[in-house]
């Protein structure tokens, strides 16, 4: 026999997953192995980085669905694209017709953007909730070209507002 309080509990419980089943069905799909795969591939040709991470790979290219439901599918059209040019380099898109057009320059845009910044979506200033997913932190792409002389800053390493004067010199700083 049930307790009026075990009644209330599951009660609850089931109010609670017919709310959120409506949300669930909703929810994006992580992408398929194929789709991963690709887009390792086409991050590879991006930002032509040979060791880029398969996890943040992952992670970024569920973050850019999240984001656009139809990115996988815009994922597939710059694939097509890039193999009908025979482009094998990022340097050879520079002034070419993929980057020009709004579909598929977007689209390595915002790939090259996950890898670097290290989030997709856009940030809202002065907001609690925006589009924003991480992807990485200390695997961002933008630490990489002076990571011989600073490290990947986690804590701010000086004073409020140290950074808007600056250095006495170069040397020493």
């Amino acid at each position: 026999m049930l307790s009026r309080r075990q009644f209330m509990t599951s009660g609850a419980a089931l109010l609670g997953f017919a709310v959120l089943r409506p949300a669930l069905s909703w929810a994006a799909t992580p992408a398929s192995s194929s789709d991963s795969a690709q887009f390792l591939a086409i991050s590879q040709l991006l930002t032509g980085k040979a060791s880029l991470s398969s996890l943040v790979a992952q992670r970024a290219l569920n973050g850019l669905t999240e984001e656009d439901s139809q990115f996988p599918q815009k994922l597939q059209k710059l694939a097509a694209a890039l193999n009908a040019a025979g482009i094998t380099s990022a340097d050879a898109l520079n002034g070419h017709a993929i980057m020009a057009d709004a579909n598929t320059g977007a689209t390595a845009k915002k790939i090259v953007s996950a890898w670097y910044l290290g989030f997709t979506g856009t940030p809202v200033s002065l907001r609690a909730v925006d589009n924003t997913r991480f992807v990485t932190y200390t695997d961002a792409l933008m630490y990489a070209p002076t990571l011989d002389a600073t490290v990947i800053p986690t804590y701010s390493r000086g004073h409020t507002n140290y950074w808007t004067q600056p250095p006495a010199t170069l040397k020493n700083d």
